[in-house]
């Protein structure tokens, strides 16, 4: 009896186990050549450990032949031995099925299997190289592609021929109007019962630039709508403690540019969530955060389209852009309608998005402030606002150099009844000409021509400062630079833009041609054809330029 056990349970056994060196079909071993391993390794797919599962069986049945042996067992008991014997080399078999199927079907081939952890060194140098090649492309310049579009936003057609008539049209289109005022009201509200959730003591307002009814090219990249909530940082780090230290973040190491950031990821989603705003996209990598959101139809107000706005948390920038064209058109009417079309210009140019390596829109605020103040030999039509009481109650910071005296124009003179069709004209002849980037710095408090001071130029590789060195003061913050976030590509294609726009207006055309939104190069359009200087026709509703 005792014999007849041993060969039974030597046959499961070596049913099971194979020579060192051979393998079965199931047992097909794999390489980890590919991803970071080496094409010489080769790794048999077995169970945990790697062990085979022959000699577990026969210790089984040598285990249950000496026990009969020794105690004596009678046949039904034998043939129960016999029976348990089967039943754990099938589950055995089972087990070792489950661990040679692959995990993951669709996963790259060289992904060795659990256990195995040969190939850990020679991936190391893999890693090394992957990384440096996603920091080349990262730093390499990505230049937009010519899609095409479900939405495609033409240039504005006019009922008038002229130029200046054309310019109060465009006006009319593009002046904030006391339903734009309403509907971004009711949007912050909507917005601040969202947040009021998490951050009880937070303040939500709204800031329009523009008529929001009426659609434009870049209105998802650039909105004409901006929602910032403010908190102070005492107020966010207490609401905010417990939800990041659940993430393992530690509120001692967050500085103020971190909380801000966290503090919008947050509220994005709550107004996601509860607030039914659709997220679009965000831009952390500017000097002011922020996410673009959208409105649909129907949510607090909007019946005729969806409305984009960016939202931000202790934003200043849409403040300060509605305190200065509110003090300047106190002073000049003109102002604000001037900032209207230089900004509807830039976005429809797609020269505007700061995302993109272009200058902000507050940005193109200060220029046309800057050219009012500069622009015209000894008959400046704005004052240098150094030290200058804003009506809001802000104050421009002093800095060096002389406040000066300045003396209005008198009302007769050329300058002070000069449309404002006949400003902009001079505006993009000023800056397509007269302007020096690389040495002249844009200045509102100063009000005056002035070097660009070393400290402020943009930090870029020292083969680009040559080409890149923007520098346009932040009154309110003399320190801070709103140049800093034009990229080399950027700063081409301002210089394009203005030298297109110079020409045009020399040669008499319409705001229609002026306005062609604009749109890159086709995948399959080669470099230096013959059209390329040639403005598309249409443009997506929402591509950021």
């Amino acid at each position: 009896g005792g014999v007849a056990a041993a060969i039974v349970s030597s046959i499961i056994g070596l049913n099971t186990c194979r020579p060192s060196g051979s393998c079965s079909a199931e047992q097909e071993p794999v390489r980890t050549g590919g991803r970071g391993g080496n094409a010489n390794d080769v790794v048999s797919r077995t169970g945990p450990g790697s062990a085979p599962l022959g000699p577990s069986v026969v210790l089984v049945g040598a285990v249950g032949a000496g026990t009969w042996a020794i105690v004596g067992l009678d046949l039904q008991q034998l043939a129960a031995l016999a029976a348990l014997a089967l039943v754990y080399y099938l589950a055995q078999s089972l087990r070792a099925s489950r661990w040679l199927r692959p995990r993951n079907a669709g996963a790259a081939p060289g992904v060795l299997s659990r256990g195995s952890h040969r190939h850990a060194a020679d991936s190391s140098e893999a890693r090394a190289a992957k990384a440096s090649s996603t920091r080349a492309c990262a730093a390499a310049p990505k230049l937009d592609v010519r899609q095409e579009s479900r939405s495609p936003v033409c240039a504005p057609v006019f009922r008038s021929t002229d130029f200046a008539a054309q310019s109060l049209e465009l006006l009319a289109m593009i002046t904030p109007t006391a339903e734009s005022e309403h509907v971004a009201r009711r949007l912050a509200e909507r917005a601040q019962r969202a947040i009021e959730l998490i951050f009880p003591e937070i303040d939500v307002v709204s800031f329009v630039s523009g008529d929001i009814a009426s659609g434009t090219a870049f209105g998802v990249a650039v909105p004409e709508v901006d929602i910032v909530a403010s908190a102070s940082p005492h107020t966010l780090v207490q609401h905010l403690q417990g939800r990041l230290s659940k993430g393992g973040l530690s509120m001692a190491r967050m500085d103020a540019r971190k909380l801000q950031k966290s503090a919008i990821r947050v509220c994005t989603d709550q107004l996601v969530s509860s607030g039914g705003f659709k997220f679009r996209r965000s831009a952390f990598r500017c000097q002011e955060p922020k996410v673009t959101l959208v409105a649909p139809v129907g949510l607090a107000g909007c019946s005729q389209r969806s409305i984009p706005v960016d939202f931000s948390v202790n934003c200043v920038s849409p403040l300060y852009n509605a305190a200065l064209i509110q003090e300047c058109t106190s002073i000049d009417t003109r102002s604000k309608d001037l900032v209207l079309l230089v900004r509807r210009w830039a976005k429809d140019r797609g020269i505007c998005h700061v995302a993109k390596g272009h200058l902000p829109p507050y940005a193109w605020t200060l220029l046309t402030v800057y050219y009012l103040q500069v622009g015209f030999d000894g008959a400046p039509l704005l004052p240098p606002l150094q030290g200058f009481r804003m009506v809001s109650r802000m104050v421009v910071r002093h800095g060096g150099g002389d406040d000066g005296k300045w003396v209005a124009p008198a009302a007769n003179c050329a300058v002070a009844q000069m449309s404002v069709a006949a400003l902009f004209c001079r505006f993009i002849n000023f800056y397509s000409r007269g302007m020096s980037w690389q040495s002249e710095a844009v200045s509102v408090r100063l009000g005056r021509r002035a070097q660009t001071a070393a400290s402020s130029m943009v930090p870029q590789s020292e083969e680009s400062k040559r080409e890149c060195c923007l520098s346009v003061e932040d009154p309110f913050e003399p320190e801070r630079n709103l140049g800093t976030c034009v990229t080399p590509l950027g700063m081409t294609r301002l210089r394009e833009e203005l030298d297109r726009a110079d020409a045009l207006l020399e040669s008499g055309c319409t705001w229609t041609e002026l306005l062609e939104p604009w749109a890159p190069a086709g995948r399959d359009e080669e470099d230096g054809a013959d059209d390329a200087d040639e403005p598309s026709k249409v443009v997506h509703r929402d591509r950021a330029s």
